[in-house]
């Protein structure tokens, strides 16, 4: 291993945090909809909420996750990450923070939140 790389990013990890991106986008999208149609939507993010409300549910949402990838990606590229392991940790990142917002959209239409 190199010095200054934390973890070497083969593209099966890569593949594998892409993968989760798109599987916590889609829960996230699907079960946002359904609290919607509930009644028992509240958006946890104010940046989230302006966005979802100036575009919408389906573009501020992913508008929302593209800052997030970008927010998680700088401190990584500035610690001299590679282009790799950037693009890994965005997608990972904001897959699992995506899959938290989908339980959490659940439990509020199933009432055991709010």
């Amino acid at each position: 291993m190199r010095a200054g790389r934390v973890l070497p990013v083969v593209p099966g990890r890569l593949a594998a945090a892409v993968a989760l991106l798109l599987v916590g986008t889609v829960a996230d999208v699907w079960s946002t909809y359904l609290a919607i149609s509930t009644g028992e939507f509240v958006e946890g993010s104010p940046v989230g909420r302006t966005f979802i409300t100036w575009l919408g549910p389906l573009r501020g949402m992913l508008l929302t996750k593209a800052i997030g990838m970008v927010v998680i990606g700088i401190p990584v590229a500035v610690a001299g990450g590679s282009r790799r392991l950037v693009a890994a940790v965005m997608c990972a990142g904001v897959g699992a923070i995506s899959l938290l917002a989908a339980v959490r959209n659940l439990l509020l239409v199933a009432g055991y939140l709010g």
